[in-house]
């Protein structure tokens, strides 16, 4: 027996089919929809791990609205450089209850990223992974009554930017699994789970190509499916062209921080020099304005010392004392939890507002579908010629294409749906469910 597991930039599944039949084990009890599970952790001082729901309540418990206070510390560990091994001096947040781990997937590609210090402990990136996956296995083995040791992990079509990265990446999440307690791991592309999913349900042959847009990456792939070649072990003969970009529903995100939002922080301030020069606030401010995870990097004691006389210097300083309290009392993650749900809304609506309000931060920002879709324009480009690649690659065109299965939760967004309409026509295109069809084809495939 093999568990069909998939880990995501934004969300977990798990799941285990009988008789080509998946069925989703609940992972979460805590959040909205028990068979997904946030990809989200939290280890507080004592080394404790919480995962999903928990880990957000404990974040949010914990640091939302506590002002950061840093300290001179030393650092245990040392670096090499050119002259040799050196100590690391730096600014630490001493009372922080704990460490918030986001979008932990995307680090498996970077070579640079070794590992963390938490609270004293040194994890790998492969301990930090594998600390989800571990819970996520006992939860399963519990819901089913017996231990499941081997497990079948879905991977994006494209890891990392080159051949390097992406063995790296899935090297690292193999380790990870291993870690977490499963003998055997074996691996496949996310988007023929989501194929293999839509085939055990079909009763003739079709050529699909799959458009899996999640929250860090979109994976394609063109993949001949019928009734007769379920049973069969290896499918790499039916898999006819395969694609991947490193752009997710958290690079709109982050579109939409820096080209509406960054302005209520001060990002078109001016300031007048010694010299009588009138001068912009920094780029480098806002660059770390795009992550809600590397905004508390901007509480160093160099910048909050500039920011303070910029409050005392610009022309808005009252978008400064915003920066301000931004920066240091941690709001980063719930302004981008009000980004995400006005992005969503405009699946559905045409037109939201982002409102935000919190001490100093006062955000209610108009925000059209036009306007959005605007933004995001320029990768749309990229999807485009992305499909038409992949085509090539597979020897198709798009009228020889009888189904394009969407899933991820990106794939909701209407300008993305319409790209495909008007390539595909929208008689061939169909919606699966956007957070488990992966997993359930996943599910689906392991059982063979």
């Amino acid at each position: 027996m093999r568990y069909g597991l998939d880990f995501g930039t934004s969300n977990c599944a798990i799941a285990i089919a009988n008789q080509g039949r998946a069925r989703l084990i609940p992972i979460d009890p805590a959040a909205p929809e028990a068979n997904t599970l946030r990809t989200v952790l939290w280890i507080d001082r004592e080394g404790q791990a919480a995962i999903g729901e928990k880990a957000v309540s404990a974040f949010v418990a914990g640091n939302v609205g506590r002002e950061i206070v840093k300290q001179r510390v030393s650092y245990k560990e040392t670096i090499m450089t050119e002259f040799g091994e050196e100590y690391i001096q730096f600014d630490a947040d001493t009372g922080i209850p704990g460490r918030f781990f986001q979008a932990i997937k995307s680090a498996l590609r970077d070579p640079s990223y070794l590992g963390t210090e938490v609270f004293g402990v040194h994890y790998t990136i492969e301990d930090l992974v594998a600390t989800i996956l571990r819970d996520m296995k006992r939860r399963a083995d519990e819901w089913l009554g017996e231990e499941v040791d081997e497990v079948l992990l879905g991977r994006p079509v494209r890891f990392g930017e080159d051949d390097e990265e992406d063995q790296l990446a899935e090297a690292r999440l193999r380790r990870a699994a291993e870690l977490a307690g499963f003998r055997r791991v074996d691996v496949m592309y996310e988007p023929l789970g989501a194929a293999y999913y839509y085939e055990s349900r079909l009763d003739r042959p079709e050529m699909a190509l799959v458009f899996d847009f999640g929250g860090g990456t979109l994976d394609l792939s063109v993949v001949r499916l019928s009734p007769q070649a379920r049973a069969r072990a290896d499918r790499s003969g039916d898999v006819l062209g395969v694609g991947g970009l490193l752009l997710g529903g958290n690079t709109f995100d982050e579109d939409l921080m820096e080209h509406r939002l960054m302005r209520y922080f001060g990002q078109h301030a001016t300031w007048q020099s010694a010299r009588g020069d009138l001068l912009p606030m920094p780029a480098h401010i806002f660059a770390q304005l795009r992550r809600w995870y590397t905004i508390s990097l901007l509480n160093e004691r160099d910048v909050m010392r500039f920011l303070q006389e910029m409050r005392r210097l610009v022309n808005e300083p009252r978008q400064i004392e915003a920066l301000i309290c931004l920066i240091v009392k941690n709001y980063g993650w719930d302004l981008f939890q009000e980004i995400e749900r006005a992005k969503c809304a405009l699946s559905s609506e045409r037109y939201t507002r982002i409102q935000f309000f919190q001490e100093a931060i006062a955000i209610t920002e108009l925000l059209t579908r036009t306007a959005y879709e605007t933004i995001i324009a320029p990768h749309l480009a990229d999807i485009d010629r992305l499909i038409e690649e992949v085509l090539r690659q597979a020897g198709l065109r798009a009228q020889q294409i009888d189904v394009v299965l969407r899933t991820g939760g990106t794939s909701l967004t209407p300008c993305i749906q319409a790209l495909l309409e008007r390539r595909f026509g929208p008689e061939v295109i169909r919606e699966q469910d956007v957070f488990t069809s992966v997993v359930s084809g996943l599910a689906v495939a392991a059982e063979k």
